[in-house]
């Protein structure tokens, strides 16, 4: 469970913590731009009001006097409104605006708390927002920095625009109230997006171990059920010894023979339990064998070996429907193959043989020369490896007969004193770690 438990952990934190800050931006842009609407909106009725309630609001918007006048050199609105400076940042200055400045319907600066920038005209980007302001008849917002800067069109009694008033807050009280406000979502959010975290990696934990205790009863049981078959196979396997005498514990000790040579040759996994299988079950076609020539004390005739060799592929039909025994075939099908290509019941040549039966055929014959049969007594370890060594090559694989005389002798000796004692009830499962 470590891995999967590292990995959702991991990918839970990380959605955690992007959607905390994916969240937590949009919470701080919807605040921001809320307060920045009703700030907005509450400054521009502020100025409207103020300036509708102006005498002769017109005159703050009509042109210069004189074309030729030059900015700063006096002030436009008149003597008579020499007080309206004061009167604005009276007016204004609770609400935290720092600028106003007056434009006509030309562009031209009407008023301007800096007295140098009446009579000025606006070019390049604030010329562009008058223009936009006065084409749309709407007020256009920009926040730079610690400023809010707002273009609020005027329209005169009849409802024509006459100008427009430019007015710049101060932002930095509202931006310090929106940082708090944000940092507390962020924190409620955290705490919440936290306890998520937990409940979840909590729910998964449960889960997680329900489902490893599933699996693992799972597994129980398919071992259970492999070991089933396999004990199944053997007991078929020791029903066929028993039948015939002079092979009692042969599949027994073949099956031990290839397992130990297979992984020699480095071959583990179900390649090597399908070899396990196979070895077993090599002679199963020998049920159909008739015991005139199956238990015959002499040598057979032409005819009875033609019998005999019909077990191969009787054994292949009678196991070939069995599903889980398919891959284990290659033993039953080839193991009286010949390396060169003169063995039955196929005729195959040298890599044309499965590895598998390769495998099985060497140790077959060893176990045939170190065995006692009725026609002859066993032979010793070295007189069978002379035997596997003359025919390398011919009868068997080279490279297999070379990773068989690599087995320590006493491993070998040593399945065969096993195999005689009483194994009647003694799995494969408990004899192989006996002899390696």
């Amino acid at each position: 469970m470590t891995n999967p438990y590292r990995t959702f952990t991991t990918m839970l934190a990380a959605f955690v913590v992007i959607f905390g800050a994916v969240l937590s931006f949009v919470s701080y842009w919807f605040v921001s731009h809320e307060l920045i609407r009703e700030t907005s909106g509450m400054t521009r009725n502020a100025v409207v009001k103020y300036i509708a309630g102006l005498p002769e609001t017109e005159r703050l918007f009509r042109q210069s006097a004189t074309p030729d006048t030059e900015p700063g050199q006096g002030n436009a609105i008149g003597a008579d409104e020499a007080g309206l400076n004061d009167d604005m940042h009276d007016s204004f200055d609770p609400y935290g605006i720092r600028d106003v400045r007056i434009l006509n319907r030309d562009g031209e600066v009407r008023f301007s708390y800096d007295a140098a920038n009446i009579n000025s005209a606006l070019t390049g980007r604030e010329r562009e927002r008058f223009d936009r302001v006065m084409d749309s008849g709407r007020m256009l917002t920009q926040k730079k920095a610690s400023d809010l800067n707002l273009w609020i069109p005027v329209s005169n009694a009849q409802g024509s625009l006459v100008g427009v008033v430019e007015v710049s807050k101060d932002w930095s009280s509202q931006s310090a109230k929106i940082f708090n406000i944000s940092m507390t979502i962020v924190l409620f959010m955290a705490v919440g997006m936290l306890l998520l975290f937990f409940g979840l990696r909590q729910i998964f934990l449960r889960s997680s171990r329900v489902i490893e205790r599933q699996n693992k009863e799972l597994s129980d049981m398919l071992e259970r059920v492999h070991r089933t078959y396999d004990e199944s196979l053997q007991a078929l396997s020791s029903a066929l010894d028993n039948r015939d005498n002079e092979t009692q514990g042969h599949s027994l000790r073949v099956t031990a023979y290839s397992w130990l040579l297979a992984r020699q040759m480095g071959i583990e996994g179900e390649e090597l339990e399908m070899l396990y299988r196979g070895a077993l079950l090599h002679d199963v076609g020998k049920i159909g064998i008739p015991d005139s020539i199956l238990l015959k004390d002499g040598p057979l005739d032409e005819m009875e070996w033609a019998i005999m060799r019909t077990h191969v592929n009787m054994g292949v039909r009678m196991l070939a429907h069995i599903e889980f025994l398919r891959p284990s075939l290659d033993v039953v099908r080839c193991h009286h193959e010949r390396w060169d290509g003169m063995g039955y019941p196929e005729g195959l040549q040298g890599e044309q043989i499965p590895l598998s039966a390769r495998i099985f055929a060497v140790c077959d014959t060893y176990d045939a020369i170190t065995s006692d049969r009725p026609y002859r007594a066993s032979k010793s370890h070295d007189a069978a490896v002379a035997e596997l060594r003359r025919f390398a090559g011919t009868q068997f694989c080279p490279a297999v007969v070379d990773a068989f005389l690599k087995l320590p002798a006493d491993t070998l000796e040593r399945v065969r004193d096993m195999s005689k004692q009483d194994i009647q009830f003694l799995s494969m499962d408990e004899f192989l770690p006996r002899v390696v």
